[in-house]
């Protein structure tokens, strides 16, 4: 427990250091990114708030960025900072305006990756004999899903210019294992548009909507809806993207149907 509470008490000193994100105007706008190799996904989708979130995070912290926990969610704890450095997108109720990643083309692929250990430069190992049974090194092939989409798009309403530096500083490719060439990006286009297709368009959910704010939907399933989208206790009944879904009558403002 006092490491837990080092670790976070560390976090939060940087978090409070890091300048505020300054907000400038929310409007609706789409992001094209176009892919030079193919997305590896753990998920159906990829949401974009917790992209995003995680853009925030490494310009935020750095380099320690990479040492956070990973099984604690320390969100919570950083109330300071938290309030200077929110997601730079509208919000209603608990959930972002931001669509889930949109695959063009949109198929799903199997392939196995295989990790072994590499013998170039060990002349100088301490260690002449390296267990490739078990442990560290341990030799394996695993299963990997994948979509060979040549586009991938979001539609969003917020803050474009600040989001469109964070991605250009940070990101550095899209979707899982990007650092064995997954998910690389050929070139990325941000374009403003006069409707809101963040949430429902042309009467189809965009991202998961809990069922409370909608009228009519002809799906629903527990998804998590809001971040962290790992955590159990942000799974709730939602209408699925993809789903017919008409919004309640006090949420019909915050978004127009496509077309």
């Amino acid at each position: 427990m006092s490491g837990m509470l080092e670790e976070i008490k560390y976090f939060t000193a940087i978090a409070e250091q890091a300048p505020p994100l300054e907000w400038g105007t929310f409007r609706p706008f789409k992001i094209t990114f176009k892919m030079r190799s193919p997305v590896c996904v753990t998920t159906p989708w990829i949401n974009f708030d917790s992209l995003l979130g995680h853009l925030i995070m490494i310009d935020t912290f750095g380099q320690d960025y990479f040492i956070l926990p990973r099984k604690l969610n320390i969100t919570p704890y950083l109330d300071q900072a938290n309030a200077r450095r929110l997601v730079p997108l509208k919000k209603t109720g608990d959930i972002y305006h931001c669509s889930v990643s949109i695959f063009h083309p949109n198929s799903i692929r199997v392939t196995q990756m295989y990790k072994r250990f590499e013998e170039r430069w060990t002349e100088n190992l301490a260690q002449k004999k390296i267990r490739v049974g078990s442990g560290h090194f341990r030799a394996y092939a695993m299963k990997t899903v994948y979509i060979p989409a040549k586009e991938v798009v979001y539609y969003a309403n917020g803050d474009m210019d600040l989001i469109k530096r964070l991605i250009e500083e940070y990101m550095l490719g899209l979707g899982n294992d990007i650092r064995v060439g997954w998910g690389a990006i050929k070139e990325i286009i941000f374009e403003e548009m006069d409707e809101d297709w963040s949430l429902v368009a042309d009467g189809i959910a965009m991202r998961p909507i809990p069922v409370e704010m909608c009228e009519k939907y002809d799906d629903a399933a527990y998804v998590a809806y809001k971040g962290p989208y790992w955590d159990p206790k942000n799974v709730a009944l939602c209408v699925p993207p993809g789903a017919r879904c008409e919004l309640k009558d006090e949420y019909q403002g915050c978004t127009k149907a496509m077309g």
